[in-house]
């Protein structure tokens, strides 16, 4: 079941999140730490938490244990991801983007039937992920995790032919298309230390941010403008 929840994030626009500790030790000493550490520190700022945790247990979400990891999986709606952790710290994650499940026929909260999958990025909602993993990246921290450092590898997946989409009605829309050209939006891998994290989250989520809409062509984003949206949702202070 779990494979099959893979590959169908994999069929449309993804995610993929890795944070690895700079030295690979059994930093969470019992199984259930796994769990624990995600529940604890999952992000939630805006109606659904980042990571997602499960809190039952059903046909389309749950959370179970491994050899030395937990593992949690959604498949619900728009909202389709599965997450592991193991007890090195390493944190593996493969997060649909929405916009592509708009469609869903059983859609209370994603019916969009307007937008067809695979066509757009909302650039408020790209926006918002990014702020959210390196929050959640940040309190990972906060907690012990990668006290000698982390290496963090994001990759946006299915985005050819993609455009940017203005995701606020209130907003002026592009003035032209912004569309990628390539099949795969890899980050450069970083390497960070604990204090890096802690300290510069929201300014490292804005350079990965930046980073992103470069690829479609959007050399001058308005910078102001995103930071007050990343303020805007740490806070919960939306307009």
């Amino acid at each position: 079941m779990k494979e099959d929840l893979i590959n169908k994030i994999k069929s449309h626009g993804y995610w993929r999140i890795n944070f690895q500790p700079v030295v690979a030790i059994q930093k969470l000493k019992a199984l259930a730490d796994c769990r624990n550490i995600v529940e604890k520190n999952s992000v939630s700022l805006r109606g659904w938490n980042y990571p997602h945790f499960p809190q039952r247990q059903s046909n389309d979400t749950g959370i179970e244990t491994g050899n030395n990891f937990y593992q949690g999986w959604t498949d619900w709606e728009c909202y389709k991801e599965f997450w592991r952790m193991y007890q090195s710290g390493q944190f593996l994650h493969y997060l649909a983007l929405r916009e592509d499940w708009w469609q869903s026929e059983r859609g209370i909260l994603c019916n969009r039937k307007d937008i067809t999958p695979g066509t757009i990025l909302g650039v408020i909602m790209t926006t918002y992920q990014i702020t959210e993993i390196y929050e959640f990246l940040s309190r990972l921290a906060r907690n012990g995790i990668y006290d000698e450092g982390v290496i963090v590898n994001i990759s946006l997946n299915n985005t050819l032919n993609r455009k940017l989409w203005i995701d606020d009605p209130r907003r002026m829309e592009f003035s032209y298309d912004r569309v990628v050209g390539t099949d795969r939006i890899e980050l450069p891998i970083k390497r960070y230390r604990r204090d890096e994290i802690i300290v510069q989250s929201k300014t490292l989520a804005f350079e990965a941010i930046i980073y992103i809409f470069e690829r479609f062509s959007w050399d001058n984003p308005p910078i102001d403008a995103i930071k007050k949206d990343q303020e805007a949702l740490l806070t919960k202070n939306f307009r």
